[in-house]
């Protein structure tokens, strides 16, 4: 796999229900575990209670913290058992993404299914329709790795990728219960499939 994955050309931004002038340029990479700048990045973002809450299950026995350092970002991604990127605007990296072919926890076992992760990391990039963006590209590289199918788990307590993937095409194909606990109770997911052609 090539170091650039994909690039995105975004005419214009949405935010806040009205249309930003600003032009973004969105460079997908693929990870490289010895990059010290995506380590930065990466690490940083694990500070952000909003992706620590969506990224990892919790119990209601113990103060979650997550502690990710450079050294533990080498490890992790030296490891080829999943597809890894992380994303950049004209800047800085914004946001980070992967996906496994056939992780266990996905409810669809017919084809090679995409299970994917995606976080936009830095707080200023989210609520701008960047993630619509992004799953395009994460479509075309599910095909380019002969995915069949993508299936998106989903807390329930994450209400705007929900509508997102309906808006995509995904539908609700099963759920589980009392996966995590995220302020103060236990919460569930629901399972998105969608077929890719």
């Amino acid at each position: 796999m090539e170091d650039i994955l994909s690039r995105i050309y975004v005419p214009e931004l949405i935010s806040l229900n009205r249309v930003e002038k600003e032009i973004m340029n969105i460079t997908i990479e693929k990870i490289d575990p010895n990059n010290e700048l995506q380590a930065e990045a990466y690490c940083s973002w694990l500070a952000d209670e909003l992706v620590v809450n969506n990224w990892f299950l919790q119990n209601d026995d113990e103060d979650f913290t997550v502690s990710f350092s450079v050294d533990d970002f080498k490890k992790a991604f030296s490891k080829e058992d999943k597809i890894a990127f992380i994303i950049k605007d004209d800047y800085d990296y914004f946001g980070y993404g992967s996906f496994f072919i056939n992780h266990p926890v996905g409810m669809h076992k017919e084809g090679r299914v995409c299970w994917p992760s995606l976080a936009i990391g830095k707080s200023s990039h989210r609520g701008k329709g960047l993630s619509k963006h992004i799953f395009s590209e994460i479509r075309k590289l599910a095909i380019r790795e002969g995915c069949t199918h993508v299936e998106a788990g989903i807390f329930d307590f994450n209400e705007a990728i929900r509508a997102n993937l309906i808006k995509m095409g995904f539908k609700l194909i099963g759920r589980r219960e009392n996966l995590t606990f995220v302020d103060g109770k236990w919460w569930g997911s629901e399972h998105y499939l969608i077929e890719l052609k």
